[in-house]
């Protein structure tokens, strides 16, 4: 081999260790702070800073909708519905269907006023939609908190048993008497439930959600 050539192996030799230690990290990472591309652990304050920044991404949509399926029980009753739910503000538009029977309800109206259409003798209507609800058809919904609830919010109220995930996902609560649980989430910026199960003395609730349109005026 000629002095040259030796030459240049030397030199590409000493390159390529040189381009291998430029990517390596040039210093450890804070004591106690996540790795670079690692979650933070669930109930961490980085996981609570998601929450927050979750919560404030979907408090800022005025409107939204979802579909899917609902399972109600209270006692030895229950059953199965398929559910239409759209929200505007203060405003609500539930529409409910037995998958068997056919039989359709409308639960519809603002703080304060509600109608449920889709009764044998004919709508009815009340200041309290949940409780018009429960009388007519013997489902308990907490109608009132359910718009933060599905969508993984707490509602207006005390709070306690808040868990986290490690992305920033409630992963349960407990408000209202109501124990809420997050089993499973669609993807997207923020994500939003497809599964919630809620639980009161003597009643539950397991919402799946198919579809979830976040904006809707």
């Amino acid at each position: 081999m000629t002095r040259a050539a030796l030459a240049v192996l030397v030199l590409l030799f000493a390159t390529g260790c040189a381009t291998q230690r430029a990517v390596a990290p040039s210093s450890a990472s804070e004591p106690g702070s996540p790795a670079a591309g690692v979650a933070p652990p669930p109930d961490s304050p980085e996981a609570y800073a998601a929450l927050a920044a979750r919560d404030a991404q979907l408090r800022e949509a005025a409107g939204w909708a979802l579909s899917g399926r609902l399972a109600v029980a209270r006692g030895n009753d229950g059953g199965t519905l398929n559910l239409q739910w759209v929200q505007s503000g203060p405003d609500f538009d539930i529409r409910l269907s037995a998958p068997v029977t056919g039989k359709q309800w409308r639960l519809s109206g603002s703080a304060g006023s509600a109608t449920l259409e889709g009764l044998d003798g004919g709508a009815r209507q009340g200041p309290d939609a949940e409780r018009l609800l429960l009388e007519a058809t013997g489902w308990r919904l907490p109608i009132r908190q359910m718009p933060d609830w599905v969508r993984g919010l707490r509602g207006p109220g005390p709070v306690t048993g808040l868990s986290v995930d490690a992305e920033g996902r409630p992963v349960g609560f407990q408000q209202d008497a109501w124990t809420l649980t997050y089993r499973d989430w669609w993807p997207g910026d923020p994500p939003l439930p497809r599964r919630v199960f809620a639980a009161a003395e003597g009643a539950s609730v397991r919402l799946v959600v198919s579809e979830w349109k976040v904006g809707t005026e």
